[in-house]
């Protein structure tokens, strides 16, 4: 689901408005944090960034060794030309670095790990998912060259630690419906299967610490977005909204941004119907409701603006708005969101309540910034 979103000492660590994460660990609920994103990632992503300046230093590093050649045209250092596709020392005299840099960069663009760590102990070769949540070490290759898609009922043998938070079966062949889970792990494997053949096997080693083994024995063939009719499609959103809805009723709030976030994505594919920018404001709404519970306040600011955009008097966007912003000690901003909403709703208690709350730590920052001025030139 990209960017990974959180909260590491009191300082948000990312700004993806349909990112939001649950820490990959035991229990979604023991965090500040939240996970692993779930996120969408922007095109490219920072994995492709990452490539691309890794290929940058490697011409530099290139270009340093040439001018560093002696008139024979060999470099001075035979160290700094070591490494080959395998990832091997090679002291031929015709080799450059060069050859080693292009294999690396092909790899880095395919999401998979450098040369010289490509494989694991056991053999297994190793991809970096490009939300960055996990790195997949195939243990046993596929047949074939079909994979998965989302609403393929998928053949597998999963191997998790207990307790962890997975809700597909494990631990014993099960039948699953790739997409249809909503815990945290759900997600990591249902991104896992869209990358495997049949028949293979694999170890996803987690960012946030832990392991699962995946077997794929076998899967149904299912549609792509673009194979789908728009009445399809639509169906698809409005299942996943009120999916959403369900689950955030029930306090999952984790699972419910992320059903939120699939709609979101369904939505751009989906045929415009007369109620378009109404579900889509709506869906925005939630998405930011679940985010400021999540302590993503400037994702869910970004998705009220959203939300506002298309409903300028949207007073549950205004208002979340208003939470946002205050989280983020944005207090002006936090007062002019609670006053819109007062405008609109003038018997709104909770709006009340919140303006009053910002105005008293406008006044005491104020008050504070007073002192501070006095005394440094009184």
């Amino acid at each position: 689901m990209g960017l990974r979103m959180g909260w590491e000492g009191g300082r948000e660590t990312a700004h993806d408005p349909l990112s939001f994460s649950v820490p990959l660990g035991i229990s979604s609920s023991s965090s500040a944090g939240i996970e692993q994103g779930f996120a969408v990632p922007p095109a490219g992503g920072r994995n492709h960034c990452s490539a691309r300046l890794g290929i940058f230093r490697l011409v530099e590093k290139i270009m340093a060794s040439e001018e560093r050649q002696d008139p024979g045209g060999r470099p001075e250092n035979n160290n700094a030309c070591q490494i080959t596709a395998c990832g091997e020392e090679n002291n031929q005299d015709g080799v450059r670095e060069g050859a080693g840099s292009k294999v690396q960069g092909e790899a880095m663009k395919e999401n998979r790990l450098p040369s010289n760590q490509l494989r694991s102990t056991d053999g297994g070769v190793a991809w970096v998912c490009p939300d960055g949540t996990f790195v997949k070490l195939v243990l046993e290759a596929g047949k074939g060259v079909d994979k998965p898609k989302e609403g393929s009922v998928c053949q597998v043998f999963i191997e998790a630690q207990a307790g962890g938070p997975l809700s597909y079966p494990s631990h014993s062949w099960a039948e699953v419906e790739l997409g249809a889970g909503d815990a945290e792990w759900d997600g990591v494997v249902d991104r896992c299967l869209e990358t495997m053949l049949a028949g293979e096997r694999a170890e996803l080693r987690l960012t946030g610490g832990g392991s699962i083994i995946i077997q794929l024995a076998s899967f149904t063939p299912a549609k792509d977005s673009w194979e789908m009719s728009a009445s399809e499609k639509w169906d698809l959103v409005i299942r996943s909204k009120e999916h959403g809805g369900e689950l955030y009723r029930a306090g999952d709030i984790g699972a419910a941004a992320r059903r939120y976030a699939k709609a979101l994505r369904l939505l751009v594919a989906a045929a415009p119907p007369p109620d378009y920018d109404q579900i889509k404001a709506e869906l925005h709404a939630n998405l930011a409701a679940c985010q400021l519970r999540l302590r993503q306040p400037a994702n869910a600011a970004c998705n009220c603006t959203k939300t506002l955009a298309l409903q300028p008097a949207n007073t549950k966007a205004l208002f979340r708005r208003g939470l946002a912003y205050d989280a983020m000690n944005d207090l002006e901003g936090a007062a002019q969101d609670l006053k819109g909403v007062l405008r609109v709703e003038p018997g709104n208690r909770a709006a009340r309540r919140e303006l009053d709350r910002v105005t008293e730590r406008i006044k005491a920052r104020d008050a504070k910034l007073a002192r501070a001025m006095q005394k440094m030139f009184g």
